[in-house]
């Protein structure tokens, strides 16, 4: 019952930090959750994903002494739950699990990963740039959680994924789900699936991408674009960084940081004596709708959930001061 949720998150807080969606003014944040009130299960998207939480907008590496001696910063111990997580986020996240635990495993990705644990929402609250239906991300996710929770009314529908939900589920004071109730979450999922008002055509997407890299719409939506990258920065898939030493608030000290890049800004594709692989805003442009609708799925990290890098949030399309609309450039690249 709904009216047991502020016991369950008492017991949880017990052994994890436990985060989710907050209010923030107009809109909402993945933040510390300390009371029941300070959770709003009722929001549709956050201004940034929960992938900072593991990989964090910027954090420090190394500190480095005056005597040359490199000090690894510490990671911190306690463990992490994500509660009310929808699944487009969900998705975003096993998307980088790819790209941070395969080839080249960065260390402190994967240790804050396996040191959590997520409750998923089924998501039926849905927003106007919303479109995860088309990218195979939502509004249910298949995996991944520990936990999925479903809202049906004064109750949740309960469904555990991984032997730790399990024994979190054990926790609550709950009972035996019926065959109603599972029938009512088919009815909502059914009825959220109706409200998109946002929509991609997928089929043969990636190879139609690969065949308009000098398509006119790349020169046209340049010239209105601004390159402030708040669209890389808010997208829960994006994973470029950047390395740097600086100056330390400490004396004689220097410390070397990883902070996220974007491949919107005109310095990220710059090399020595001044060369740039994407000078022109157009080439940059086209990389970000490219990567997350073609070239940065299937064929870069294999079969994920669904075929794309991107999970139709639509954060890219809130945040975007001029108006570029993924969908709609994905709508014109097919021809219409």
């Amino acid at each position: 019952m709904k009216a047991d949720l502020d016991y369950f998150l008492e017991e949880l807080r017990r052994d994890f930090r436990v985060v989710g969606p907050k209010k923030k003014r107009s809109e909402h944040v993945f933040g510390d959750i300390h009371i029941v009130e300070d959770l709003d299960l009722e929001y549709v998207t956050t201004i940034l994903p929960p992938k900072k939480l593991f990989f964090p907008p910027t954090e420090n590496l190394f500190s480095f002494n005056s005597a040359g001696e490199a000090i690894p910063a510490d990671i911190k111990a306690q463990r992490l739950l994500i509660f009310g997580i929808h699944s487009c986020d969900l998705n975003g996240l096993l998307l980088l699990d790819r790209v941070f635990e395969n080839d080249y495993p960065y260390p402190r990705y994967v240790e804050r990963r396996r040191n959590s644990v997520i409750v998923a929402m089924t998501c039926a609250n849905l927003g106007d740039t919303c479109f995860c239906d088309s990218m195979g991300t939502g509004p249910e996710p298949k995996t991944g959680y520990d936990i999925l929770l479903t809202d049906l009314g004064e109750r949740f529908l309960v469904e555990v994924g991984t032997a730790e939900g399990s024994r979190l589920a054990g926790m609550m004071r709950s009972s035996e789900a019926e065959e109603s109730d599972l029938q009512l979450k088919k009815k909502l999922l059914f009825e959220a699936k109706t409200k998109f008002k946002k929509r991609i055509n997928t089929d043969g997407l990636a190879e139609i991408f690969e065949k308009n890299l000098d398509h006119p719409l790349w020169k046209r939506l340049a010239d209105t674009d601004l390159a402030c990258a708040q669209c890389v920065m808010s997208c829960p898939t994006c994973f470029c960084l950047d390395i740097r030493d600086q100056w330390s608030s400490v004396l004689g000290e220097t410390v070397r940081c990883v902070e996220w890049d974007a491949c919107f800004l005109l310095e990220f594709a710059e090399v020595a004596l001044g060369g740039n692989f994407r000078k022109d805003r157009s080439a940059r442009l086209r990389q970000f709708m490219g990567h997350n609708l073609s070239w940065g799925g299937i064929a870069q990290y294999g079969p994920v959930n669904g075929q794309h890098k991107c999970v139709g949030c639509g954060r890219c399309i809130r945040v975007c001061p001029v108006s570029i609309d993924i969908t709609e450039v994905a709508r014109e690249i097919r021809g219409g």
